[in-house]
């Protein structure tokens, strides 16, 4: 059965995300260096080369050179710092493991045997000795235990010690998952030095996993461009998985024009890969025109891959406004296959100046495989400036090619060709000498 929007309790919370959406972007400053830092503005090292490989030692050799640095407040003892030291070598042994689902039973094993109060440690380590990116799914499978364990001091360690905005967001994520409003108190008023601020990022992509309407909703406060676009794509996965119906609901919400299309346009492309025939659907029901001009074209280069004949009968069935952008995608990839039969079809559409976005399309694709056939229909476009444009192209692409062709076909036409199209493919005709008397 398709997904049906219904009421649900966590909407509810919806009117104090809004809220809090806004005081979690209070104080946000540009970075000024996107490197992953200590929290004290010095860079960490970064892996030069996949640990992974059999000659490489370096997770061995770099968890002997960690040395013990002090997170919590109070002293430590030697017997402590011995047994982080040893924690790290042990965990070097987990992530040399080479085989990847043995690896992460191992790496289960690992967060099971480990302490509460070692995972602040852990964490920092693992950042300074430069494992993170060749191990996102182990630091990811550490944050998330951390998060579960004791999210608060977890939020309170990433805010102060780690800047790295993939590691924030995926900690907050996973607690948002389960529990939204829990999630978004905890954040409330956590600056984010980046482009983007990850802990609403986190929040929401977390939030989209249950209840992905209700994740949009919550990012009516967001005044911050960056931050609600980026935080839209999280969401995106969610809705596809539910389907076209769904997905139809859901970007009717978005007031934003602009927002609107360019989501529409992502969503189309994932949602005619798993089901165009579904897609099309969505498209015609699509009340906003301009949303649906801008999907119907994304969707109809899918569709005709799949479905050549339902793509072409589709687009033709279209509201005029919308037919003439889904033809462009038809017009593609059937100029790619068939250029004679794509400029018989879109000839068939009629004389609509909106149609020239399509004829272009055909003109683009057939003008390398057919020049011949491009050139005889480059008249179809509604203003003499793109035909000259367009004469010109393909004959001058055609004269690298097969330059005996070219010119004998633009002599043949050269009544009509405008002047600069002519130019440089046809001789220049030799001067006569003058004769001395």
């Amino acid at each position: 059965m398709p997904y049906r929007i219904t009421p649900r309790n966590t909407l509810i919370a919806i009117s104090w995300l809004i809220a809090l959406a806004i005081g979690l972007l209070v104080g946000r400053k540009s970075a000024s260096n996107a490197d992953l830092t200590n929290g004290t503005g010095a860079s960490l090292p970064k892996p030069t080369h996949d640990s992974r490989s059999f000659d490489s030692p370096s997770y061995i050799a770099e968890a002997q050179k960690l040395g013990r640095r002090k997170i919590t407040n109070g002293s430590i003892s030697t017997a402590d710092e011995e047994a982080i030291h040893q924690t790290m070598i042990e965990l070097s042994d987990v992530l040399n493991v080479g085989n990847r689902v043995e690896r992460t039973r191992q790496m289960i094993a690992f967060i099971d045997r480990i302490d509460n109060n070692e995972i602040a440690d852990i964490v920092q380590n693992f950042s300074e000795a430069g494992w993170v990116d060749y191990n996102r799914s182990e630091f990811s499978m550490l944050i998330s235990a951390w998060m579960d364990r004791d999210p608060f001091t977890a939020i309170a360690f990433l805010d102060e010690n780690e800047s790295d905005g993939w590691t924030r967001k995926t900690a907050i994520s996973a607690w948002a998952a389960d529990s939204p409003e829990e999630a978004a108190k905890a954040i409330q008023g956590l600056e984010d030095n980046g482009e983007v601020n990850d802990w609403v990022i986190g929040l929401i992509e977390g939030m989209a996993r249950n209840d992905p309407e209700g994740a949009l909703l919550a990012l009516k406060g967001i005044e911050d461009a960056n931050t609600r676009n980026q935080a839209i794509r999280e969401i995106l996965p969610e809705v596809v998985i539910r389907g076209a119906e769904f997905a139809g609901k859901w970007i009717e919400q978005i007031k934003d024009p602009k927002l609107q299309r360019d989501t529409a346009k992502r969503l189309a492309s994932s949602l005619a890969r798993r089901d165009p025939e579904s897609a099309s659907n969505w498209i015609r029901n699509m009340t906003t025109v301009a949303t649906r001009r801008d999907a119907s074209e994304v969707v109809s280069e899918i569709y005709a891959q799949q479905n050549l004949d339902g793509a072409k009968l589709w687009a033709e069935s279209l509201p005029q406004d919308t037919m003439t952008e889904a033809a462009e995608g038809v017009a593609k990839y059937l100029a790619r296959k068939d250029p004679a039969e794509a400029a018989i079809w879109l000839r068939s559409l009629g004389d609509d100046p909106d149609l020239d976005g399509a004829r272009i399309r055909f003109l683009q694709e057939a003008g390398q495989q057919d020049p011949q056939t491009a050139l005889e229909n480059v008249a179809t476009l509604s203003r003499p400036k793109d035909q000259e444009r367009y004469y010109r192209d393909i004959l001058n692409r055609w004269h690298k090619t097969d330059g005996n062709a070219a010119i004998a076909w633009a002599t043949k036409n050269s009544n009509f060709l405008p002047e600069k199209a002519l130019k440089g493919i046809l001789p220049k005709p030799k001067k006569k000498k003058n004769k001395k008397g």
